[in-house]
């Protein structure tokens, strides 16, 4: 099984290459030698794509991207979809290395026994209380409209690319990962679900815009279309104890 390694940068001169490193050490610590890792430069004004050259110089299994203006995560993900292989797994890395080594070792290790993985951090206060509170209710509203269960949709994941690229993805903004996951939950697939940390880097990071909830409006009305009236997304997938 190959897995393939996104990692999205968007000005993180001071980070990129301590993200990549601890993905190196996650790499070498679960044995990973089928791998590709794919570096997105996602319209930085500074010297993020100079240290991802580096970076590419000094190993053959990464790949270098750049874009002349910020897409986003969800537009970013649906152009590497357009691209990439029909088999294997795909893990997310932010480039800001927000993800602990020993949650992404956990993701790995999960992802050999079942299909699909998500997970949910155990330090979430991190971001800020009220965004905490916020993504804790659209999880429940989500839960509860689609029938699934999660303890957290938007969390870290390792996703099958054979399923995924099944999917058409309707989300350009930060629901993405929510909707990804709702449709696969219903996809009949076998997933399990691991706990971890996010990095104390990303502490009090409360960003949160209008257009967010305009992107949760509107995927949630999406997604009552596509599973109540197209009928679609009908197999409720099958938890894995791990």
């Amino acid at each position: 099984m190959k897995y393939h390694f996104l990692i999205m940068a968007l000005n993180e001169e001071k980070k990129l290459l301590k993200t990549y490193k601890e993905l190196i050490y996650v790499i070498r610590k679960t044995n990973t030698k089928n791998y590709k890792i794919y570096i997105v430069d996602d319209g930085s004004t500074d010297n993020t794509f100079k240290i991802g050259l580096k970076i590419k110089k000094e190993n053959k299994k990464v790949v270098l991207r750049r874009n002349q203006k910020n897409l986003g995560l969800a537009k970013n993900v649906k152009n590497f979809l357009l691209k990439s292989p029909n088999t294997g797994k795909l893990i997310l890395i932010s480039g800001d290395n927000d993800l602990s080594k020993s949650i992404i070792i956990k993701l790995i290790n999960a992802s050999k026994k079942t299909d699909l993985v998500i997970s949910y951090f155990t330090n979430r206060e991190m971001k800020g209380i009220f965004r905490a509170f916020l993504s804790t209710t659209f999880n429940l509203i989500c839960c509860t409209l689609f029938n699934v269960y999660a303890f957290y949709l938007q969390g870290p994941f390792v996703w099958p690319l054979k399923n995924l690229k099944r999917i058409k993805i309707f989300s350009n903004g930060i629901a993405y990962v929510s909707e990804i996951n709702i449709k696969l939950l219903r996809s009949g697939l076998k997933f399990t679900e691991i706990s971890g940390q996010m990095n104390t880097g990303s502490k009090n990071s409360t960003s949160i815009k209008f257009m967010n909830f305009i992107d949760i409006f509107f995927t949630i009305i999406h997604l009552l279309i596509e599973i109540y009236i197209n009928k679609n997304f009908k197999k409720i997938s099958t938890r894995v104890d791990i």
